[in-house]
């Protein structure tokens, strides 16, 4: 399988069989007629492509518009290692000093809270629907609507 570039999203080549079943091997097998884009997620590409160079290259640059919205969407792997840090550094303060873990933790409740409100006033502007930030924040489009909708109204036109 080809290295993930998003947790759950790694580039696979389907090869399209002669008789139409679509193989998962590391390698084209003898026989390929086609390509087909893949995703570790489980998407699957629109098309067959040719078996040869240019299709495997039409395949991949297929996969590559379904992983481009959700490589935009994911947060940068540079905060990602500070924020792992910040949890690590918490549960042990948590084990030590367990008041001062919990007084940390209510400090970020409430600067996470403001920031969270902030960044779908901004994904809001932006033009994001409540589905695409509901998946950026691991909920429904329905959840994100319900806890946001007062803070992120819609905007009206006129």
């Amino acid at each position: 399988m080809a290295e993930e570039m998003v947790p759950g999203h790694a580039d696979i080549i389907g090869f399209r069989q002669p008789d139409g079943t679509l193989s998962a091997d590391a390698e084209a097998p003898a026989g390929t007629v086609g390509y087909r884009a893949r995703c570790s997620c489980g998407w699957l590409g629109t098309s067959d492509y040719p078996a040869a160079e240019e299709g495997r290259w039409m395949a991949t640059s297929e996969w590559a518009g379904h992983i481009r919205p959700i490589l935009a969407a994911a947060p940068p792997g540079w905060l990602l290692s500070r924020s792992d840090t910040l949890r690590d550094n918490v549960a042990e303060l948590a084990t030590m000093w367990p008041l001062q873990a919990l007084g940390v933790l209510a400090d970020v409740e409430r600067w996470q809270r403001q920031l969270t409100e902030r960044a779908v006033v901004a994904a809001r502007d932006a033009g994001l629907s409540w589905a695409e930030i509901g998946n950026a924040l691991g909920i429904s489009r329905q959840s994100a609507h319900e806890r946001f909708r007062g803070v992120a109204p819609r905007k009206q036109v006129g």
